[in-house]
Parts: structure tokens; sequence; C-alpha cells
């Protein structure tokens, strides 16, 4: 099992939690640090910033499609159109990843892949 933003996110709210020592049952604390961890990432995904490094940023964008953890289906079908590198998936627009055959769930996977790693898909 891969950890998740919204795991590290979860366990950062929990350690929190866990500090402030108002919750004293352990279901009730899963639940509440979960509940931070995904009002932390709904937050996140309103904001369209890219990380502040450019060093990060080429990192990021050097990096193989393997990094995103997508299902084999969807990376199949990326790799029919040449996507090799996080870079050359950030110059795809959402409109040639449907050519593919792909639909929206697929999409809202992509999309979250590349929104962990602070980039997204060509407009």
């Amino acid at each position: 099992m891969s950890s998740t933003q919204l795991d590290r996110f979860a366990a950062a709210a929990l350690t929190g939690l866990v500090m402030r020592g108002q919750i004293d049952d352990a279901e009730e604390l899963a639940v509440e640090a979960f509940r931070i961890g995904r009002a932390m990432m709904a937050q996140r995904q309103r904001q369209s910033e890219l990380p502040d490094s450019d060093v990060v940023l080429a990192d990021v964008l050097s990096a193989p499609m393997e990094v995103l953890e997508l299902p084999m289906r969807i990376g199949k079908k990326l790799a029919q159109l040449g996507i090799t590198s996080i870079r050359d998936l950030t110059l795809t627009t959402e409109k040639a990843v449907r050519a593919t055959g792909l639909k929206d769930e697929s999409l809202d996977e992509i999309n979250q892949a590349l929104h962990r790693l602070g980039v997204k898909l060509a407009e």
C-alpha cells in the first residue's frame, strides 16, 4: 500500500490531535484526522500554485510516468501517445487524453496524481 498525500495530511493532523489530547477514542481520532486531511486536500486543490523551487519542478517534470503509480490500463493508453515522463503528460491536454478512450474516472486519477506533484495537464 502506498502513502498518498491524503495519508500524509491525515498523519500530520493525527499528530496534532494526539498532542492536544482532547480525544481519547482511537476510532474518533482516526475519523477526525482524515476529516482534517480531506479539508487540507480540498484547500490544496483550490490552489493552482506550482512548487516554489524551479529545481524541484525540474526534478518532478523529468521523472518517469511510473512515479504517478497509475493503473496499468491508464499507463498503456498514455504510452500510446508517446508519454514517458511527467513533462510529457503536463504538455498533453485533457482532450488528447480522452482521445485514447480514457473516461472521466481515469482522467480524475491522472489529475489527482499530477496534483500530488504540484503540476497539471496542459490547458
